[in-house]
């Protein structure tokens, strides 16, 4: 999956104060590959990306392009970074503000015109490119945030939520803009709290916890050595349980999901056969308002992974 490494980061440490932040993370970007970076906040996903854009340095460890330190010029003007925030000049029209950045970005005088033209193209913004920035959808704006970042063919692009805020239809249109992305070779690292994007756009996901990457692979190899053939559970009571009822749910492999009336556990097939699990939460007097079993998601696993983690 994917090509060659174009970034790599060797036993990256960092620490604010007495708080480690990044424990000795080891990752490749390659060619042509969309890496997704997932892990609650506070994991270090930012000051990992800020590393991997050559904007901060390291207490330990390395990042390299091409064999070259990110933070030497040459090698750092090869990354693109598309902000979380929108930054763009919103008094400008789309058209003005990819030249702009185009500029900015060290594109050739002589080649502006053709790149900004080609960006919009590829996004679906040539109807706009006369349209200030401050009169656009968000949806609209991310794309031109996107473009910023792609002006001069970068060999690797760090996205911060890049869909965060924006409807379906305009996140389809950010996925439709990667997959273009990627067909150019450039390596792209990608972080979200939306895990149904990770599974669906991820040749790659990467979970940081406390600093560490603590799983790494495909999404299909991360939950077949993961979850193997246990299902999810997910079970709704009509009302909050007791604290007691809380710590029967905890035995039984469960956690509480969404708000205090939705658990969830990924559970044995034998503990499923024969109203097994029935009788277990009528045993624990535990009344359910409704049960369900789905195959497991790449948001089940990082609940199993994160949450396992955390109780320790």
């Amino acid at each position: 999956m994917g090509g060659s490494a174009v970034i790599k980061v060797i036993g990256a440490r960092h620490a604010y104060a007495s708080r480690q932040v990044l424990q000795g993370v080891d990752l490749e970007l390659r060619a042509g590959e969309i890496y997704c970076l997932l892990g609650v906040n506070g994991a270090g996903k930012t000051t990992l990306m800020h590393a991997i854009c050559g904007r901060l340095r390291l207490d330990a460890g390395q990042v390299e392009l091409g064999g070259r330190d990110v933070r030497d010029d040459a090698a750092r003007a090869q990354i693109g970074f598309v902000p979380q925030n929108i930054a763009l000049y919103p008094y400008l029209t789309v058209a003005e503000n990819l030249g702009v950045f185009g500029r900015l970005a060290g594109v050739p005088a002589k080649d502006l015109k053709q790149e900004v033209d080609r960006a919009m193209a590829s996004a679906g913004l040539t109807e706009r490119a006369g349209q200030r920035t401050s009169t656009l959808s968000g949806g609209y704006q991310r794309r031109v945030n996107i473009c910023a970042s792609i002006l001069h063919k970068p060999a690797a692009l760090v996205l911060d939520e890049p869909t965060v805020g924006i409807d379906v239809d305009a996140r389809d249109a950010v996925h439709a803009m990667l997959a273009d992305i990627k067909t150019r070779g450039t390596a792209m690292l990608l972080t979200t709290h939306d895990l149904e994007q990770a599974q669906q756009i991820a040749d790659r996901i990467g979970v940081l916890h406390d600093g560490r990457i603590i799983a790494e692979g495909t999404p299909d190899d991360l939950l077949r050595t993961t979850m193997g053939d246990r299902k999810e559970v997910i079970v709704i009571l009509p009302q909050a349980p007791d604290a007691e009822k809380a710590q029967a749910l905890a035995g039984l492999g469960f956690a509480q999901a969404q708000g205090p009336l939705e658990w969830s556990g990924l559970l044995a097939p034998e503990i499923l056969d024969a109203g097994r699990l029935s009788a277990l939460l009528a045993g624990a007097a535990i009344t359910v308002k409704e049960l369900r079993v789905r195959d497991p998601d790449i948001g089940s696993l990082f609940r199993q992974l994160v949450g396992r983690r955390a109780e320790r």
